[in-house]
């Protein structure tokens, strides 16, 4: 897999595993969606994007460190309805590939590790239109 260009942040939710932790930071963001149309390899073409950034405003995110983490689960709640489609995508800080998925991604992790992630609105606006917000979920499992 190839480094996105334009890297984006989204978070994800975790769905029926009991041994899962979000960030002690802030598990969902509402981030303003930034229409700007791109391609990158694993999305194709798309038309706006979120990315999440932790509590000092970088983009790079670390599990928590109270739990031994193995994996995490990105999602976009943004709940727009169809037509609206979306990428949540992850890439690990010091890699140039990253993983995808259509509107959320489980992907393994570690807790020594930074992770950046991302939503790739990839249906033509509307919506997102610029700054309407997107809801980006991340929770981590052990």
């Amino acid at each position: 897999m190839k480094k996105i260009g334009l890297q984006i942040c989204l978070a994800a939710i975790l769905a029926g595993f009991a041994a899962s932790v979000v960030l002690a930071d802030n598990p969902t963001e509402i981030i303003p969606a930034k229409v700007a149309t791109l391609t990158n390899s694993c999305a194709g073409k798309y038309y706006a994007y979120a990315q999440m950034t932790n509590s000092a405003g970088s983009i790079w995110i670390k599990p928590p460190t109270n739990i031994v983490v193995v994996s995490g689960t990105l999602t976009d709640m943004s709940g727009f309805a169809a037509p609206y489609s979306s990428y949540a995508v992850v890439q690990k800080r010091g890699t140039t590939t990253f993983s995808c998925g259509s509107n959320n991604i489980t992907f393994s992790a570690t807790n020594t590790a930074s992770y950046q992630l991302l939503v790739l609105v990839t249906s033509p606006p509307p919506p997102p239109t610029n700054n309407q917000p997107l809801t980006l979920h991340v929770n981590w499992q052990q």
